[in-house]
Parts: structure tokens; sequence; C-alpha cells
């Protein structure tokens, strides 16, 4: 059965699911569909055409499907899709796509904002990711799995992130970061490997192993670029932690596969 306050707006057109607790002050924007069990604190703002999984939990100010900063924008109708279990607290932000970066905005499963987090237009997180707080993603930006983005952080324009990265806080990210590295700094660079967090996904010894060679040859080395990805390549080529690794940088790096 929903619970709506009697204070919250509710545009006609909105669709909203059963179970859906919708606290004091909230607004819905006529084109919002709000999945089943979904829970909206207070003074929450979903607009826009901005579709909602279920059992997500957003928190008061948090502001979702608003106009993307974007001056060439004009009034297009563009989209804002969020998945199921995820987080939002308080004065988050999430900003529709663009036509000119594919149209939508895209949030999958049980991630965690936390408090004014800003995800700006044409952005794609995966799932299971975690924003600290205060941090924000710049246009275009993708997340991919199990990353965790220390507070404060900047990411710019166009970037990657690889899944099982860890960053620390106050770092600006102005380049890709693979998957499982960890780091920090203004400007970010890669300092090792996210041992702590592979353990927790159950990374085996061996798989662990693999990936801090893989990175000594990449990162520590006086290898040229390609010539480490062609070793790593050879070395652990049938791994699929590996393969993860070495597929990310030929994606969006542009090495040449040897």
């Amino acid at each position: 059965m929903k619970k709506i306050h009697p204070t919250a707006i509710i545009e006609d057109g909105a669709d909203i699911g059963a179970d859906v607790e919708i606290g004091p002050y909230c607004l819905i924007g006529s084109g919002v569909k709000i999945g089943d069990g979904c829970q909206l604190k207070s003074h929450v703002i979903l607009s826009g055409e901005t579709t909602i999984g279920t059992e997500n939990i957003f928190h008061p100010t948090a502001y979702i499907g608003g106009e993307p900063q974007d001056i060439k924008y004009n009034q297009e109708k563009t989209l804002v899709k969020i998945g199921s279990n995820n987080t939002f607290r308080e004065g988050v932000s999430v900003h529709r796509g663009t036509v000119g970066g594919g149209g939508e905005t895209v949030i999958g499963d049980d991630n965690l904002l936390m408090g004014y987090v800003h995800v700006a237009h044409d952005c794609h997180l995966g799932n299971h990711n975690i924003l600290a707080n205060y941090t924000g993603l710049s246009g275009h930006v993708s997340l991919d799995n199990y990353v965790t983005l220390g507070g404060q952080n900047g990411v710019a324009q166009f970037l990657n992130v690889g899944s099982y990265v860890y960053t620390g806080a106050a770092s600006l990210i102005d380049r890709n970061i693979p998957p499982y590295a960890t780091g920090y700094g203004n400007r970010f660079e890669v300092k090792g490997v996210n041992i702590v967090g592979l353990k927790r996904q159950n990374f085996s010894r061996e798989a662990i192993g693999e990936i801090l060679e893989a990175h000594r040859i990449y990162y520590r080395s006086e290898l040229k670029n390609d010539e480490a990805l062609r070793i790593i390549e050879e070395t652990f080529g049938e791994s699929s932690a590996i393969r993860a690794f070495l597929d990310f940088i030929y994606s969006v790096d542009g090495s040449s596969k040897h």
C-alpha cells in the first residue's frame, strides 16, 4: 500500500508502484516512474523522464532527473534510468542525458551515493559502487562495478573507471583507471592494487597474485606500454581477471593488441 504524505506534490502522469513511501514536501514530475518499495524521505525532487526500479531509498533534498548542465541542451526529451536497491543520501543530484551523449544517464543496482554526490549528464554507473561525500562525476563518465571513490573526488569528462578500483579522498581524476587499481592524488596516480577490495569479493590468492604482477609490469617496469601489454598477455592472457584488465586498456586507451 502506498504511503504518501499530504504535503507531497505528484503531477498527473507520474507512475507510482506498490508500497512506495513518499514523505513531506516531495515533488514527483509527470514523466517519473517509481518502482515498488521505494522510499522518499522528505523534500525529494524527481523530475524529467526518469525511470526508477524497486527498493531505492532517497534521502532529503535529493534531486533526480534535473536538466543537464550543458549549454547545448535545448529541452530535448532525454532520460535518467535507475535500477534497484540504490541509496541516494542527502543532496545527491543526478542529471538526465543529452542528445549528443546518447540521451540517457544510467545507474545500475546496489549503489551507494553519499551526501552531495553529483552525477552529471550521460554518466553510466554499474553495480555495487560507492561514491563518498562531495564526489562529482563530470559528463559522460563511466564506472564499472565495485568501484569506491573517496570523498571529494572529482572525475573529469569522458573518463572510464574499471571494476574494483579504490581511490583516496580529495583526488582529481583526469585519466582512465584500469580495473583493480588503487591510488590518489591531485593529479590521480595509480599506487598499487586494491587487495582489500579483491579479498572482500572472494578473488583467489592466485588471481590476486596475477593482478599484482600485471600491475607491476604495466606501471613499475621501464617497459613502454605496448611492450608491457604484450608481456602481460603472453604470460597471463588466459586469466579471466587479467583479460578484464587488458580489455579495459585496449578499449579506452586505444593500445594495439599483440
